[in-house]
């Protein structure tokens, strides 16, 4: 009762701006009631943890990522009907990480959140973000499924310049099992490459080429690996990552995201 009491104060004192509207919010994320299949609980999950960033109509306007959609890149499909397959892409250039899944679609609020999570440093995000990622992990996953998980780096001066790593911060605080590893510089990126953003499929594979190397030659050889990013497109910045690592002596590469673009 005292901690409600004292959370109350502190809404009137000082009330959260919603990252989406813009408008000035209080709310109680204590009202939100778990939901049992997994589409529902992920939108439950993503309302309690962007209930002190993101005001009750706009924690709604966002879409998790459910069935149909590709069972190797994870993009969704437009059509609502039907069962999980290759998309056209898949099938005609695979690329060589073995699969990538991802908590919601990149738009609408969670697009906004990310936007404001990686270019406007909202540091803060990054535990509550870490948890819908670790949930989302748990989903798809045994968290013994890995030996690594490592972020997709950043250049040293995108680095110097944002202060952080967007990828590493997701997945820093997570609890994993003796036998896996958080290795934070797996991989570095060895040359600077233009944001991707605005660039088609084949511009970003040109773009990104030859950008990554092993940190430690070796590291990964015999590994299940999981990289971890915030948000996949095209998917030419992982499987660059991937083909690294397969060249190192991975065992298998998968992709987890908090995002997937359609």
């Amino acid at each position: 009762m005292v901690k409600r009491w004292l959370q109350s104060i502190e809404q009137v004192l000082f009330p959260a701006k919603c990252l989406g509207c813009g408008r000035i919010f209080c709310d109680d994320p204590g009202t939100i009631r778990p939901l049992s299949n997994h589409a529902d609980s992920c939108k439950v999950d993503f309302a309690h943890a962007m209930a002190r960033f993101l005001c009750t109509g706009c924690r709604n306007q966002w879409t998790a990522v459910e069935s149909p959609f590709c069972f190797r890149c994870g993009l969704v499909f437009i059509s609502r009907k039907g069962e999980d397959h290759l998309c056209g892409r898949c099938l005609d250039r695979p690329g060589v990480f073995s699969r990538a899944r991802a908590l919601g679609i990149y738009d609408q609020s969670l697009k906004t959140a990310i936007q404001a999570f990686k270019f406007k440093g909202l540091v803060n995000l990054a535990r509550p973000f870490g948890t819908l990622l670790f949930h989302t992990l748990k989903h798809y996953w045994a968290v013994d499924e890995m030996d690594i998980v490592a972020p997709v780096p950043l250049h040293n001066r995108r680095f110097r310049e944002r202060g952080f790593n967007q990828a590493y911060l997701l997945i820093r605080h997570w609890q994993l099992p003796s036998e896996t590893t958080i290795v934070r510089d797996l991989l570095e990126r060895t040359r600077p490459t233009v944001p991707q953003t605005g660039l088609d499929m084949k511009q970003r594979q040109i773009n990104i080429k030859n950008a990554f190397s092993m940190k430690r030659p070796g590291q990964s050889r015999g590994k299940r690996i999981l990289l971890v990013d915030d948000v996949l497109t095209t998917g030419a910045t992982v499987d660059a990552c991937a083909r690294t690592l397969l060249k190192d002596g991975a065992k298998r590469v998968e992709v987890l995201t908090l995002a997937r673009a359609m």
